[in-house]
């Protein structure tokens, strides 16, 4: 009878038929039996279960699958959607033709509809028809007037390009929502961006601060290079979310020093749009807005350490003092809808399609007779600040330091940047030149995706351990969003950096181990092991035999770095024992050890390189795993089986791989290896350009030069030639060792230049060397000579 009291209210509000909602009965059923008879108190006196409920709830909708993953925008389309919204990079409002035709439909009444309409009516004197901001039109509407009815009325509207400006700001840049909704404009900062150039702010009488105390805190930022005193302009997000937790108003946001012209260039004609059509007195208290301006509930105490702010994106198209004030939140889904639905629509026209003839889908289908705000995405809004992090760090190679602390919004650097801090020049710098890589990539990157959309018809092929996670991936997905990677193929479009604004996005923040059951909210899984872009640990990676070769030059250049790790660990700990030693010899001695802190920095390195060495012989295994698996699969395939096989990842028992292991003790066999599959998988040279290895096998390539009298071609090259030069002179001499047999060729000789051994082969090697350097390679002799002989002419002039 408890259960039926404790619960009884909750049934008899709930008595339709439907299975989730008899299954949720069953859960709340074990859950008070939990509660009453398998319950203990803890040291409070709080109650806590000690068995768990196998059961979770269900969603009151439904069975559903218990995760949802969004996939990051390709980059392409991303500069697709920004042309659509802005033709000109440079031009003026007038030429947002497409914004101003979908940013606000009109009905029979004249006015717009629903909530999301920018075109608003003012009085004609506003108009300027010598601003090319300015966006007007005139319309003949039927209105009722008090004595004469209906009367046909001509009205003059203004277009409003703030939810427009808003989408394009967040088709450049990796903001929230809700930062770029609250910038401010900085029409009462000390300092005024005009054109470019930075003049002190005379066009508002309620400025604040001073030439030696500014006020700023508009999105104009003004930096002055320590260095040289250069001024450059920035970019400053006054809301930064969890990190302005505690912060007085001045100390909230974040600095972007990237001095971004475009965006520049469109921001400032925002404000000045504002300024002329939808000007403010002051700053708006935030303690004035209310739960739909910040898109949740706020407490006041919230709201008033958050100031005041003059708000760049405020609501011209509304009515009184909500025109001060930013529009709300989900007036940019349906702009968002419609962008995506025009860009749908210019995709299929140009005849890409899936590879089965289906349309490429962006935008939810509704049925024809649906007649509310059509909001569904295959891309959520949130999703656009995954793409641009993940094109900037992978595609643009934007570096971490930059990337952390500028794009991210994180609090600070690594202790190290306190002294290497980038000036706002050299981060300008590389973002532009990461801008640039990335649009150069775009139509290969649009190509692999359009190509790989054929694994929407093939799950019952796929071979898997983690079934919801590639479940999730291959039926939530868009196979737009899917990316190969040279080990397989990323279900989630390579995404690297994480979104706080949805936990639903897959990324390598949760491709790892599973951590615990959230119940009807899905699973919780870990990082992948090791860091970012581990694929062979990452439950989104699938792959098949195409990659075999792929995975196996992979292994070894883990084994490789497992390698160096393993060696430095042994240097450390060699180090440490001696210290030990030493320790307790002063310590029967009597006497003090005074080298405790090298003791403890000895350790510290040790353990750091263990853990490492750790790390990769876990990677080495899991990729050994995924080879034996695709074995597997292709040994067990029907004769007549001809369609390709998918692998996920996740260990196997039992699996009787046919894999042979070479164990050397000769690390220039390793590095021939590992170099020369680094000329075929550009990741891996990628990889291994950050370890000695080609630096290594230089110097043994110049050692062999040098001993057969010849110069040592390697030093005047680049690393780059090196990988290239060196592989092309052992690949033609292994050529001829073995012709049939390139690792044997390698083995043979490898073991005549440890050996010191006159090489036969040498002369083949030389040729290819040259015909790839495009140079000569000259003896010793004739260099002395030569040498020799400037100086003799030198000493006779």
């Amino acid at each position: 009878m408890g259960w039926r009291r404790a619960y009884g209210s909750r049934a008899c509000r709930y008595r339709d038929k439907r299975k989730p909602r008899h299954q949720n009965y069953i859960v709340a059923f074990i859950d008070w039996v939990i509660e009453q008879h398998f319950s203990e108190p803890n040291d409070r006196g709080r109650m806590l279960p000690v068995v768990d409920n196998p059961f979770d709830k269900a969603s009151k909708k439904g069975l559903s699958t218990t995760e949802s993953v969004h996939n990051p925008l390709p980059y392409a389309y991303i500069k697709e959607l920004r042309g659509i919204l802005c033709p000109q990079p440079f031009g003026d409002f007038r030429d947002w033709a497409w914004a101003q035709q979908a940013s606000g439909q009109e009905r029979s009444n004249g006015r717009t509809a629903g909530v999301t309409g920018d075109w608003f009516e003012v009085d004609p004197a506003l108009i300027d028809p010598a601003d090319r901001d300015c966006v007007w039109r005139t319309r003949t509407v039927h209105r009722y007037m008090a004595g004469t009815g209906n009367r046909a009325v001509e009205i003059h509207e203004l277009w409003s390009p703030a939810r427009a400006m808003a989408l394009l700001l967040k088709l450049h840049l990796p903001l929230r929502t809700y930062q770029v909704r609250f910038l401010d404009s900085g029409e009462v900062d000390t300092w005024r961006y005009e054109k470019g150039e930075w003049v002190l702010n005379q066009r508002h009488p309620l400025k604040n601060g001073n030439e030696k105390n500014p006020w700023k805190r508009g999105v104009f930022c003004r930096i002055r290079s320590a260095d040289i005193g250069e001024i450059m302009t920035g970019l400053y997000i006054n809301t930064n979310k969890t990190a302005d937790q505690n912060k007085d108003e001045r100390e909230r946001g974040y600095t972007i020093p990237w001095q971004h012209a475009e965006v520049l260039h469109w921001l400032e004609k925002l404000r000045n749009w504002q300024e002329k059509y939808n000007p403010i007195d002051s700053p708006t208290p935030c303690t004035e807005l209310e739960a739909k301006h910040f898109g949740r509930p706020k407490s006041e105490q919230q709201k008033r350490e958050m100031g005041a702010i003059c708000f760049l994106f405020r609501d011209a198209s509304a009515k009184g003092h909500e025109r001060d004030k930013p529009f709300q939140p989900q007036q940019l889904s349906v702009l968002w809808y419609r962008l995506l639905s025009t860009l749908e629509d210019r995709v299929a026209a140009r005849g890409q399609t899936l590879s089965d003839g289906s349309q490429l889908r962006f935008v939810q289908p509704y049925p024809d007779d649906y007649r509310s705000q059509k909001k569904g995405t295959e891309f959520p809004l949130h999703s656009l600040r995954v793409s641009l992090l993940t094109c900037y760090a992978m595609e643009g190679q934007v570096p971490m330091p930059v990337l952390s602390k500028l794009l991210a919004g994180h609090s600070r650097l690594l202790m190290t940047l306190y002294y290497t801090k980038p000036t706002p020049a050299m981060m300008t710098q590389a973002l532009d030149a990461a801008t640039v890589k990335v649009d150069a990539a775009q139509g290969e990157t649009l190509r692999t995706f359009l190509r790989d959309a054929d694994l929407r018809q093939i799950t019952c092929k796929v071979a898997y351990r983690d079934e919801a996670s590639l479940q999730a991936a291959l039926a939530n997905r868009n196979p737009i969003g899917w990316e190969h990677r040279h080990v397989g193929l990323c279900l989630v479009g390579g995404n690297s950096a994480k979104s706080d604004e949805s936990g639903s996005v897959g990324g390598c923040w949760n491709g790892g181990e599973f951590i615990r059951s959230l119940g009807s909210a899905g699973s919780q899984y870990g990082p992948v092991p090791n860091g970012p872009e581990n694929c062979v640990r990452c439950r989104w990676l699938v792959t098949d035999a195409r990659y075999l070769d792929a995975l196996r030059a992979h292994f070894n250049t883990i084994s490789y770095k497992a390698s160096l790790a393993v060696n430095l660990a042994i240097e450390h700990e060699q180090a440490r024992d001696d210290l030990l030693d030493a320790r307790y010899l002063a310590t029967e001695q009597g006497r003090p050890f005074l080298q405790q802190n090298d003791l403890q920095e000895a350790e510290r390195r040790y353990e750091k390189q263990i853990v490492l060495a750790d790390q990769y012989a876990k990677d080495l295994v899991a990729c050994f795993q995924l080879i034996g698996r695709l074995i597997a699969i292709e040994e067990g395939r029907a004769e007549d089986d001809k369609a390709t096989k998918l692998v996920a990842v996740g260990s196997m028992q039992d699996i009787h791989q046919p894999i042979s292991f070479i164990e050397t003790r000769s690390e220039l066999l390793q590095l021939a290896q590992i170099c020369e599959d680094a000329e075929i998988y550009p990741d891996l040279a990628d990889d291994l350009r950050k370890t000695p290895a080609i630096e290594k096998r230089s110097r043994a390539l110049n050692n062999l030069l040098m001993r057969n009298g010849y110069s040592p071609v390697f030093m005047q090259m680049d690393e780059r030639m090196q990988l290239i030069a060196g592989n092309a002179m052992l690949r033609a001499m292994a050529r001829q060792a073995s012709p049939n047999d390139q690792l044997e060729g390698f083995s043979y000789v490898v073991g005549a230049i440890e050996a010191g051994q006159h090489l036969k082969l040498l002369p083949d090697g030389i040729k290819s060397l040259e015909e790839v350097y495009q140079g000569p390679v000259i003896k010793l002799s004739d260099l002395i000579a030569t040498s020799a002989k400037a100086v003799r002419e030198l000493n006779h002039d």
